[in-house]
């Protein structure tokens, strides 16, 4: 008589854990170079709060819809790549899995909003500027104002993903200096790029679009995080068992 062995499900939990963590690993330094790229290649010679220029600017623009897709597509992979961050974080402490399970919901959110960013200023906002410089007459000062609510509900996405953004990045930090599983310093990196993002997204409704010095340090410090966290999560899902409670040992003692 045959046996059916079961399946453990803590091996296979293991297993599935494993593939993610992967999977966000190669993700991860994608999804925060690309968006850079693709910023690089926007728009953006007016200034971001002269509307009759910038409107002019992003109507004339054959490849706007193109560009934002690949922002929104390159923003996808960097919170897919948080995904795995949560998941090679939740194994530490009961307290170190509760902030990486809040960092999570925020990741969702901040997701969400970049969606709804994209769509707005991707689409809604060429429609508007191109129906501004067709327009004619009196039908011009109405659509005008038509693209000026656009652009108006754009900045207001942008202040929450921002916020959004920065509060999983601050979470994510917090996590990882609480479980010990990951060098400290990684977590204090994680931390600072998540406060700059936020203080930016809170600036943002009382400035409109600007680039300010805590964007670009939270850009800065969201590329070394992501690199490093990118190449210690793959490490780690190639280590045996022993090696990875050694390296948790270690990144402990140094902390």
């Amino acid at each position: 008589m045959t046996q059916t062995r079961e399946a453990r499900p803590g091996r296979r939990s293991r297993g599935d854990d494993t593939a993610t963590i992967r999977l966000a690993a190669v993700a991860l330094p994608l999804g925060v170079v690309l968006p850079l790229i693709a910023t690089a290649v926007h728009p953006h010679r007016e200034d971001g709060m002269d509307n009759p220029a910038v409107f002019a600017e992003y109507a004339h623009s054959s490849d706007w819809v193109a560009i934002h897709f690949a922002q929104w597509g390159a923003a996808l992979l960097m919170f897919l790549g948080m995904l795995g961050a949560y998941h090679a974080i939740k194994t530490g402490s009961d307290l170190a899995r509760g902030i990486a399970r809040f960092a999570l919901f925020a990741t969702v959110q901040a997701a969400a909003a970049i969606t709804a960013l994209q769509a707005v200023d991707g689409i809604a906002l060429k429609w508007a500027t191109e129906a501004w410089v067709d327009a004619q007459g009196e039908e011009k000062t109405a659509a005008f104002a038509a693209a000026e609510v656009v652009r108006w509900t754009e900045l207001g996405f942008q202040s929450y993903s921002n916020i959004l953004l920065g509060s999983a990045l601050l979470l994510f930090g917090v996590a990882t200096a609480v479980a010990s599983s990951y060098p400290r310093w990684l977590g204090a990196v994680a931390a600072g790029s998540g406060v700059a993002w936020i203080t930016h997204g809170a600036v943002v409704p009382y400035v409109g679009f600007f680039d300010s010095i805590p964007r670009l340090l939270g850009m800065a410090l969201l590329v070394v995080w992501g690199f490093a966290m990118s190449f210690l999560m793959w490490r780690r899902t190639t280590q045996g068992p022993q090696a990875r409670r050694a390296t948790t040992t270690e990144h402990a003692i140094s902390a």
